[in-house]
């Protein structure tokens, strides 16, 4: 596993879930925190446009291909086949075969509260050391609950910019930490939103699904087609 560059983004190339796990394991072996930047296509347009996202993303503690668009970049710029890593799932996995202590962090209280009993029923064997919602007044509530709780890994699911943002500026003062970035994944646990079927995932469509149950992701998908276009010029003039 590798850091790579991406149309100026960087990116692992990570063929295997194994491999992001020892990952994890090391770092957390190391007393070595950080958080994860899942890179897809809309945010590699957004590294190449926005100082702000470039800079999380640069000092994330890992950046993982996340959808086709990063998929596909490997593919035309590397030669590589990468995997579209599920990591919020991965490091459930993790937790529980290592018996990790957990804190979730995101959505609403409801929704939290929900994710957090599905996880005590379905992975036994995390040490879950506390809970947040995603909506606070003042990040200091955050800091102290992450100061008395000790987690090694946080889920944290406040949608992204903000979660990757956040997980920066939590960073600084909680250095040990591993953030993972987990989009509507605590929705998910809740039982409030719908992964898409595995047939979708397993042949990168996930986002043809999203798009037939949300008519309104339309601007975004034919974004998509923007970037595939300007990934190719890309590989033919070497310019974004």
């Amino acid at each position: 596993m590798q850091q790579k560059i991406i149309i100026n983004c960087p990116c692992y190339n990570i063929t295997s879930k194994q491999e992001v796990e020892d990952f994890i394991l090391e770092k957390i072996k190391q007393k070595t925190g950080g958080y994860t930047a899942a890179i897809n296509a809309l945010k590699i347009v957004k590294y190449n446009k926005d100082f702000n996202t470039k800079n999380v993303i640069d000092n994330a503690l890992i950046q993982t291909p996340d959808g086709f668009g990063a998929q596909l970049a490997f593919k035309v710029l590397h030669k590589q086949k990468v995997i579209k890593l599920d990591l919020p799932g991965l490091a459930l996995d993790i937790a529980e075969k290592h018996k990790l202590q957990m804190f979730f962090f995101g959505t609403t209280e409801e929704n939290n509260f929900l994710a957090v009993e599905k996880v005590k029923k379905q992975y036994s064997n995390i040490n879950i050391v506390g809970r947040a919602n995603g909506f606070f007044n003042n990040v200091k509530t955050i800091e102290e609950k992450l100061q008395n709780s000790k987690p090694q890994l946080v889920m944290i699911s406040l949608g992204s910019p903000k979660q990757e943002k956040l997980s920066a500026e939590l960073n600084k003062k909680f250095p040990e930490i591993i953030f993972i970035g987990s989009g509507g994944r605590l929705d998910i646990l809740a039982g409030k939103l719908n992964r898409a079927p595995k047939f979708y995932i397993n042949n990168n469509i996930e986002w043809l699904y999203r798009l037939m149950k949300e008519p309104k992701r339309l601007k975004s998908q034919l974004g998509l087609l923007t970037f595939v276009f300007r990934l190719y010029k890309f590989k033919l003039t070497n310019k974004w």
